[in-house]
């Protein structure tokens, strides 16, 4: 089945077989262990539209919108300075100075904050949006403050056993 995409102001739509369906978001089936293959365009619903196997098999146009829909879809912002965080509820409200400018944005929970490669940290916010610590510990200190209790432990266990080898 041939499938074209188009980019409106309003957002994307799926041509297919003739049929056109507004796209909500793209998603990779396989981000890491197969990238380059198997899309799934996502309706308002959350539920497939479709699924494209080979993005490569699109016409020139449609690979382009693909391509800049999956880029934005995946940029995870790097954090590179935390001007504050105000609770709200089991969450906060957090306003930071990334590469792309200030932005607020809120947490559900401290789970929302993934210390699983440390020193780096991955703060997800309500919508599911990531953003990215490189080096929680290169960071000023009035930026580690502020996060302090937050903190997800593997790093903080991660910073101890690097100090006490040191010594």
């Amino acid at each position: 089945m041939k499938i074209r995409l188009i980019q409106r102001k309003n957002g994307l739509l799926a041509v297919i077989g003739g049929s056109v369906q507004p796209v909500a978001r793209v998603a990779r089936a396989f981000p890491k262990s197969n990238p380059g293959r198997f899309v799934g365009l996502l309706g308002e619903d959350g539920h497939e539209i479709c699924l494209i196997e080979d993005p490569g098999a699109l016409d020139a146009d449609s690979q382009g919108i693909l391509n800049a829909a999956l880029k934005d879809a995946y940029f995870i912002p790097r954090i590179r300075e935390i001007l504050s965080v105000a609770p709200r509820g089991t969450g906060g409200e957090w306003t930071v100075v990334a590469e792309d400018g200030e932005i607020v944005f809120r947490t559900q929970d401290r789970e929302a904050l993934d210390g699983s490669k440390p020193p780096a940290i991955t703060v997800t916010d309500e919508n599911g949006r990531r953003y990215w610590i490189e080096d929680y510990w290169a960071m000023d200190r009035e930026s580690r403050n502020t996060i302090r209790e937050l903190v997800p432990d593997e790093v903080l266990r991660r910073r101890a056993r690097v100090v006490s080898i040191r010594r």
